[in-house]
């Protein structure tokens, strides 16, 4: 692969139903090295929340409990978090939320949901990383039926791209 071309990186998270903030580890030591001048562009992103592999219909719709509502938020960050952060924390990379309502009195994928998303393809010029690791972290409302393993899949569109030693470390020390 041509330093430039675009390729994809993915990754998943699986707050579940347990109103606690999870995260997982995404590695980037393939494409980043900060002294070798190596940085990740990371051009845009799509994600899902969907059950986990495991959940009753696998990779299928979420679903909630009846007459409930709730929701849940993603993050993508440069370092390691204990909880979600907001946009103006200087390790956001993008991050997103659901706010969902199934009105029905069963079990059943939300009816009614409302996104809200804030992602580098929002940008003029995506989002530069130069840090090894990237965070996905989740945190989800105890409303999602337990059985479906509320999960957040994400896919990046990335290019490698070069930049000066001393750029690239400046941007590495910024991100950690």
């Amino acid at each position: 692969m041509a330093k430039g071309e675009s390729f994809f990186i993915r990754g998943t998270v699986t707050p579940d139903n347990s109103n606690a903030f999870v995260q997982t580890t995404i590695d980037l030591s393939a494409y980043v090295s900060a002294l070798g001048k190596s940085i990740l562009k990371i051009h845009s992103i799509e994600g899902e929340w969907a059950q986990s592999p495991t959940g009753d219909i696998p990779n299928g719709a979420p679903v909630m409990t009846g007459d409930t509502g709730d929701g849940a938020v993603w993050q993508l960050t440069t370092q390691s978090n204990t909880g979600l952060v907001g946009l103006d924390d200087r390790t956001t990379i993008a991050k997103g939320q659901i706010w969902a309502r199934n009105p029905d009195s069963a079990n059943h994928p939300p009816a009614t949901v409302y996104q809200d998303s804030h992602m580098p393809q929002h940008y003029s010029d995506g989002f530069l990383v130069a840090v090894e690791d990237i965070y996905l972290g989740a945190r989800a409302g105890a409303n999602w039926l337990a059985t479906t393993n509320l999960t957040y899949n994400i896919v990046l569109e990335c290019s490698v791209q070069t930049m000066n030693a001393s750029a690239a470390m400046a941007l590495s020390l910024s991100q950690q």
